[in-house]
């Protein structure tokens, strides 16, 4: 009895701990990680865990336990470790006739491999037998499996298999077809037409989850290839019929969510009808009632029903819709911006910024609830109705807009970003709608009163123009910057430099009742300020004191007070002229240099005897005509600190010459770039308004060459003139060892990695460029393979040999997007270039990029000019890098 019961005992403990090479449950592992305190002692658990999983799969002996330990190892997957050794056991799992072992190999298949795997091959088999069989969730999982990672070869091999399933009378089975096709109309986009009739056949059913899986794959098919619209817009009555019954059904409870039946086929539904509606009337007009009826009777008060009002907004705004249904559409939004929501505001505005250009008018009916979202704490609210108001503004509206948005500037607080934007804004929409010269005065001058600290330099100088260019507006102008300076506790220097610089111009308005009463006449009736009144020359001096003893004034309004204090020497009487003189001398001993030098000028100007020299020196600026952008007055790199006018030149231009200056104008800011010139103190004047003088910039030494693939960027020794072989020696030096052809298109050597090493048929060489008369304008073909047709559209100007400007055209030539495309250049030593970016990295069939750039070569006649080419970019998810092509067909 004791050896029975110890017998007993050791089995039992056996089972309890288990034998040394097996490993433990699923359910055991979690709770041992869980239970771990430091990452040491996790990466323990783990790895001990791997190495017995990994013993049980060396042996080789089905203990049933296969997949529990494919199982663990998709949780130490999902842990971040490295399970690489477990991809053949879920295919071998994936083969067994069990459906709880299948069930895992086909979760690890999905998770552990992807389709870029050559491992994946193996499984083609597998899948088709899956497909076959009679127990519809095998054919699930087999579904599944290729929806998730279906290379293009399985999708080729299979898809007739997935066709098959269409005509199954499961819906389980068909709903997974369906979802299976997207992916195989995405990796084989040729295959569209073999899935039309299909994708159609699922429309006739009642079951809503193959509704969705058809309508999302009729929808991808249109997107990668809209010619086969044509062949779906027959569908449109049956669509209609669908959501017709949608709207009108009772309440079904596996379908109703918030008293809504199924809300996301209904969007589904809206979409596709949006797509079909788009570019035929006949359509559009199949499905206007419907959408009528939805948009009338949905409900609101929730998000489901908001979705489907905004889907309805979208499919009636882009289709040809009457223009009763548009100002239903509009109305919605119009509600949406009443809500309390943020994201259903937010999409109301960018909605309406997308359609303002078809109904203006509906808008403008809803611009008082557009201006209300301006108080929103959302700052993307604000942002997106200030583009909307700035949208809206017409000739007729100007005024009361304007208003409102100088109203908000005034109560608004904080966000001086927001408050710059806001400034902008307003400042680009009286320039452009200015009903008034009065008008266009009072609004600049409201904005530099309020909201003066964010406001850039170029408001001040609109200011300066218009009083300049209209002197019966000078008196009003003085008197209502006098009068803001004096009642502002705090005065911003944007004020205090534009009231000072009036007062030193037109002080003599603030001393005549002739000019109170033109400056009274000027008042708008709503101004809440007094009346203006003569102001006496103590009070004007007594005021300017004040500013300057102020902590908060700089050295350049100093600078302006002590301009305004000799200029007010002449427009007051000899009585004020010992004092102003007095407060200019003290700054004689100023530390500032400018205040200095400009004190001691003034004081030996004051002492003039000859009072008809001094009143030509300190009379009335003259205005110029227009506003001179600190970009064009600009001398040796000075930078802007208020205005990024250097921003880069736009890179879709179509016209030669547009091209041709904005590279001359890239070429001399880059040349002018890395000069530091010492900057002299700038005297007081409002900065943007200067003569109109254009200075030719002196150019730069060009620098060596630095190359873009890993060559020595050290300056280049001059070496004797090569011929047009030593040249491409020498760029081939650069990209590699590799030969590279010369003519100017891409070597047939380039390996197709769908299609395996079938070489591609090599482009014949281009003949040479003819020239012109004149500016010579050629092309050059670069590379024409794989989709992707790259041409070189140049020009060169006899004037300047050695310098040819180009656009590089890149046009995809597949039935689906290029991505990730790059082009890099490389020049030699004795030449020079000059990129911009391209438009875009994503080559869309039939839409082609450009690429502008420039090359020159410093030594033409004795050298070649010569240039190599690197195209990247990813065609149907592979990576194709095409080897270095040489381009030497340029006249010397």
């Amino acid at each position: 009895s004791d050896l029975l019961w110890r017998g007993r005992s050791n089995k039992q403990k056996l089972k309890r701990e288990g034998s040394p090479n097996m490993s433990i449950k699923l359910r055991e592992l979690i709770r041992n990680v869980r239970a771990c305190k430091s990452s040491s002692e996790e990466r323990k658990v783990v790895f001990k865990e791997c190495a017995l999983i990994r013993t049980s799969f060396k042996e080789k002996v089905d203990t049933g336990l296969r997949h529990r330990n494919v199982a663990k190892l998709l949780y130490i997957h999902m842990l971040g470790y490295p399970t690489h050794f477990g991809q053949m056991e879920s295919l071998k799992l994936i083969a067994s006739p069990k459906f709880n072992e299948k069930r895992i190999g086909y979760l690890g298949l999905m998770l552990l491999l992807d389709e870029t795997q050559e491992v994946l091959m193996l499984v083609t088999n597998c899948l088709k037998n899956d497909l076959k069989h009679k127990n519809p969730y095998i054919v699930g999982l087999a579904l599944c499996s290729m929806g998730n990672i279906s290379s293009a070869d399985i999708a080729r091999d299979l898809s007739n298999e997935v066709i098959r399933l269409f005509r199954s009378g499961n819906p389980y089975i068909q709903k997974k077809a369906a979802l299976c096709a997207i992916r195989i109309v995405r990796k084989v986009p040729e295959m569209v037409n073999d899935f039309v009739e299909p994708a159609s056949s699922l429309l006739k059913t009642k079951q809503h989850s193959v509704l969705i899986t058809g309508i999302s794959l009729i929808s991808e098919m249109l997107k990668l290839k809209k010619k086969v619209a044509s062949k779906f817009r027959r569908l449109v009555p049956s669509l209609v019929r669908h959501l017709k019954n949608l709207l009108l059904a009772g309440y079904v409870s596996e379908y109703d969510v918030v008293g809504i039946t199924d809300p996301f086929l209904q969007c589904k539904l809206i979409e596709l009808l949006r797509i079909l509606g788009t570019g035929s009337s006949k359509a559009s007009e199949e499905m206007s009632d419907i959408l009528a009826q939805v948009s009338i009777n949905t409900e609101p008060a929730k998000n489901p029903g908001n979705a489907i009002l905004y889907e309805c907004v979208q499919t009636i705004m882009s289709i040809d819709a009457e223009d009763g249904l548009r100002h239903l559409a509009i109305n919605i939004l119009g509600r949406f911006l009443l809500h309390r929501d943020n994201n259903i505001r937010y999409v109301a505005l960018n909605t309406l910024c997308g359609v303002i250009h078809r109904d203006t008018s509906s808008i403008q009916r809803h611009k008082n609830h557009i201006v209300d979202c301006l108080k929103d704490p959302d700052v993307s609210i604000r942002r997106r109705a200030l583009d909307l108001i700035y949208a809206l503004v017409t000739k007729n509206n100007v005024g009361g807009l304007v208003r409102e948005l100088v109203n908000y500037l005034s109560v608004t607080s904080g966000d001086n970003e927001f408050k710059r934007m806001l400034t902008d804004k307003i400042v680009l929409v009286t320039e452009k709608y200015t009903p008034s010269k009065v008008w266009h005065l009072n609004t600049l001058l409201s904005l530099i009163e309020i909201a003066g600290e964010v406001t850039r330099d170029s408001v001040a100088a609109n200011a300066v123009l218009v009083a300049g260019h209209n002197p019966e507006l000078q008196p009003y102008t003085v008197h209502r910057l006098y009068h803001s300076l004096k009642k502002t506790m705090v005065p911003s220097e944007a004020l205090m430099r534009l009231a000072i610089f009036s007062i030193g111009e037109y002080g003599n308005h603030l001393v005549s009742q002739q000019s109170v009463d033109e400056a009274n006449a000027k008042r708008s009736p709503e101004s809440k300020q007094p009346k203006f009144s003569v102001v006496s020359p103590s009070d004007v001096l007594g005021t300017i004191k004040h500013i300057i003893s102020r902590p908060t004034c700089t050295q350049n309004v100093k600078a302006y007070v002590l301009n305004a204090l000799v200029k007010l020497s002449t427009r007051f009487d000899a009585t004020m002229e010992a004092a102003i003189k007095a407060t200019i001398k003290k700054y004689t001993s100023s530390m500032s240099v400018e205040l200095q030098q400009r004190s001691c000028e003034y004081t030996k100007l004051l002492e003039l005897s000859n009072g008809e020299i001094k009143s030509k020196i300190v009379s009335i600026m003259p205005t110029p005509e227009k506003l001179i952008r600190k970009s064009e007055s600009k001398i040796d790199g000075e930078e802007d600190d208020d205005e990024d006018e250097d921003e880069d030149e736009d890179e879709d231009e179509d016209e030669d010459e547009d091209e041709d200056e904005d590279e001359d104008e890239e070429d001399t800011r880059r040349k002018r770039k890395p000069r530091k010139p010492v900057k002299k103190p700038k005297k007081p004047a409002v900065r943007q308004v200067v003569s109109e003088q254009k200075v030719t910039p002196k150019p730069a030494p060009v620098a060596p060459l630095a190359n873009l693939f890993e060559v020595d960027t050290s300056p280049a020794e001059p070496t004797p003139a090569p011929s047009q072989g030593d040249a491409s020696n020498i760029l081939s030096s650069i990209f590699g060892d590799s030969p590279a052809p010369s003519n100017g298109v891409a070597n047939a050597g380039t390996t197709n990695l769908l299609q395996g090493s079938t070489p591609i048929q090599q482009t014949a060489p281009s003949p040479a460029p003819s020239q012109a008369s004149g500016n010579s304008n050629f092309v050059i073909p670069v590379y024409n393979a794989q989709g992707v047709n790259v041409i070189f559209q140049c020009r060169s100007d006899p004037s300047k040999p050695g310098q040819y400007k180009i656009r590089a055209v890149f046009t995809c030539n597949n039935p689906t997007s290029i991505t990730d495309f790059d082009m890099k250049v490389a020049v030699p030593p004795w030449m020079k270039k000059m990129i911009k970016p391209a438009a875009s990295t994503t080559l869309n069939p039939g839409s082609p990029v450009y690429q502008f750039l420039q090359i020159i070569n410093n030594q033409i006649g004795s050298k070649a000019s010569v240039m190599k080419v690197k195209l990247d970019f990813m065609v149907n998810g592979s990576k194709q890098s095409i080897p270095p092509i040489t381009i030497n067909q340029f006249p010397n």
